[in-house]
């Protein structure tokens, strides 16, 4: 027998090698690796689970939600079949999401289970579709579950992401009604120019309530909570409820009644909120005030502490108005409205809060004057302030000086059309700061206004007197002058 030329070796060794690494750089190595795990199967009798998305009510199924987030953190999302790419909220953060009608293979415990995103033909409803060898079965599927919801729980706590939910979805029987996006909105309770006493108490009471849930149990009580947010625009209603959502760390449940078609469809909506929800109602007093024909004052009455508010826990139900005065006592009552809370337009204090956080400052020589035009009855909206300090970011001294300026021509403006004594008058009123006839909580600063209206009186009275004296001088100096010329 001749022995092998080495030259010939060497050349199948080579060719070997590279056809190795053709195989393994093409998708001739991936199909074998399916073929084979296709055999493996057929070898094996499996148990199929179906997770879908919604129940027969149309209502979120939370594991659905537990899983996803769960499959979508597994290394091997990027190794199946086809992935979406989507861009997250850091920067530079790209996340992998598993597409329609594709699957992920999973291990946990020695076993192989495989997951498969269906998305139906027929009525374009999803579902989570779990394959496990039927001899595993019974050693790892609950084992498995418990591993799903602890993972999902830690990514959870670790992420913290907030999302703000829109009824806004064309075509409900597919998606459900409501739509969502990543909330991210930048105010924070820290951020919120108001009364310090005012916030700390707020914070104080929701986080009573987040411990609450034994008690309210006990009471025979849905674990639920309602604020009333009221005061003019751009007080800051609206930030406020964001900083809520960040504080509690609550999806946002945002309720555009203009898309609601009638009393049905709003206690649909209700049920397809979930557990740990801000629920948010914007602007009552208007749509109430234009007299509606979709959704009934009954229908929304229902919403607030109805029978089927009843149907979930831990959610808190927010609503904004710009008066209260003019809204049927029976909205407002304890039990559907647990917390009043006032927001007024800007003081000093507030507007020390503005310049804190706008112009980076803590006090400033320009400050007694802001405070002595603020004690004339003069006053702006946070965001009409926070507009002005904005603008002029880069000058806080001008800023200041245009807030004085802005002030005082407001300061006239209410002079003239007789708003402070309007106002007066209904601060003496004292129903809108909690009469003994109203119950409720409030988180208000009313309590202390009536004060407050006299002192700004005072200064518009000093100002007045300022100005007469002042007009007394010049009116005798010109007659003095004019004495003089006809003495000459």
């Amino acid at each position: 027998m001749l022995p092998p030329n080495p030259i010939l070796l060497l050349a199948a060794i080579t060719a070997s090698y590279l056809l190795f690494r053709f195989l393994y750089k093409t998708s001739v190595l991936q199909i074998v690796r399916n073929w084979g795990r296709l055999i493996a199967d057929k070898c094996h009798v499996h148990q199929t689970y179906r997770i879908p998305q919604f129940n027969e009510h149309m209502q979120e199924n939370h594991l659905y939600r537990k899983v996803s987030t769960y499959l979508n953190s597994l290394p091997a999302v990027e190794d199946s079949d086809g992935a979406n790419l989507f861009a997250g909220l850091k920067p530079n953060d790209i996340v992998p999401v598993l597409d329609d009608n594709q699957t992920l293979i999973d291990a946990f415990l020695g076993a192989r289970v495989q997951w498969a995103n269906e998305r139906s033909d027929r009525d374009g409803s999803r579902a989570l579709v779990l394959r496990i060898r039927r001899k595993d079965k019974r050693r790892i599927l609950r084992p498995y579950l418990q591993h799903i919801h602890a993972t999902f729980e830690d990514i959870d706590q670790r992420k913290k992401e907030v999302k703000l939910y829109l009824n806004a979805e064309e075509r409900p029987e597919r998606n459900g009604r409501w739509r969502s996006v990543p909330f991210t909105h930048p105010s924070t309770m820290e951020t919120v120019a108001m009364d310090s006493d005012v916030k700390n108490k707020i914070k104080s009471d929701m986080e009573s309530f987040l411990k609450s849930r034994q008690y309210y149990h006990r009471l025979g009580r849905v674990w639920k909570r309602s604020y009333l947010l009221y005061g003019p625009s751009g007080t800051g209603k609206s930030s406020f409820v964001a900083g809520m959502a960040k504080f509690l760390s609550y999806d946002v449940y945002d309720v555009d009644l203009s898309n609601v078609s009638d009393d049905s469809d709003l206690k649909m909506l209700l049920l397809q909120t979930t557990n740990k929800s801000l629920i948010v109602i914007e602007d009552l007093d208007r749509y109430l005030a234009a007299k509606p024909t979709a959704v009934s004052l009954s229908g929304i009455l229902n919403f607030m502490d109805g029978i089927f508010s009843c149907c979930g826990e831990e959610r808190v139900m927010v609503f904004t108005m710009n008066g209260k005065d003019q809204i049927d006592p029976t909205v407002l009552r304890p039990g559907r409205i647990d917390v009043h809370v006032y927001f007024p337009l800007c003081d000093f204090s507030a507007f020390k809060t503005l310049a804190s956080s706008h112009l980076g400052l803590k006090e400033h020589k320009l400050f007694p004057q802001v405070e002595e035009v603020f004690q004339t009855g003069a006053s702006l909206s946070p965001a009409e302030i926070g507009e002005i300090m904005i603008s002029n970011r880069t000058s806080p001294s001008r800023a200041i000086k245009t807030v004085i300026t802005a002030l005082q021509s407001n300061s006239v403006d209410r002079r003239g059309s007789g708003n402070l004594g309007q106002r007066l008058t209904e601060s003496s009123s004292g129903r809108s700061y909690g009469d003994p006839g109203e119950c409720g909580t409030f988180f208000t600063r009313e309590g202390s206004h009536t004060m407050k209206e006299f002192r700004k009186l005072y200064g518009l009275l000093r100002m007045r007197s300022g100005r007469k004296n002042s007009e007394d001088l010049d009116l005798s100096e010109r007659e003095n002058s004019r004495h003089e010329i006809e003495v000459k």
